[in-house]
């Protein structure tokens, strides 16, 4: 009886020592700068012409503390998707201002919630690059 005992103690002290560490590593190690949004729909010319410019920026910049986001204005459903998503971090007055455009990235300070800067189709994915790098500095 005390072996099963001492057994039970034992898996059951194992399973939360485990649990909590796997609680540790999920928490994240620090917070993002600035959130990167672009503001999409598959119709949109502009959209067409970034082609993967937010993929690629995504890609080579993975390691600076940029939170990124598509904000899908294609059909109805995806607008009001996208409109909980920007109230629930807290940039409703970017949505106010931006909501209902696309074609275009916003870099917005993730503490004061301030574009920064405004990335287009006119600008090279090094240009979109070293300002979006430019931006995690300040």
């Amino acid at each position: 009886m005390r072996g099963r005992l001492f057994f039970i103690v034992v898996v059951v002290f194992s399973l939360l020592a485990s649990t909590g560490s796997a609680q540790d590593q999920q928490k994240p190690t620090e917070t993002a700068k600035i959130i990167a949004i672009k503001f999409h729909a598959d119709w949109c010319g502009f959209c067409k012409a970034m082609g993967s410019t937010f993929e690629e920026l995504q890609a080579k910049f993975d390691t600076l503390p940029v939170l990124y986001l598509v904000l899908d204005h294609t059909r109805e459903y995806n607008r009001k998707q996208s409109a909980y998503l920007a109230h629930a971090l807290d940039l409703a007055d970017v949505w106010a201002e931006y909501g209902g455009k696309t074609g275009f990235i916003l870099l917005i300070n993730a503490k004061t919630k301030q574009v920064v800067t405004k990335l287009t189709h006119q600008q090279s994915l090094k240009e979109m690059g070293a300002l979006l790098v430019e931006a995690v500095k300040k």
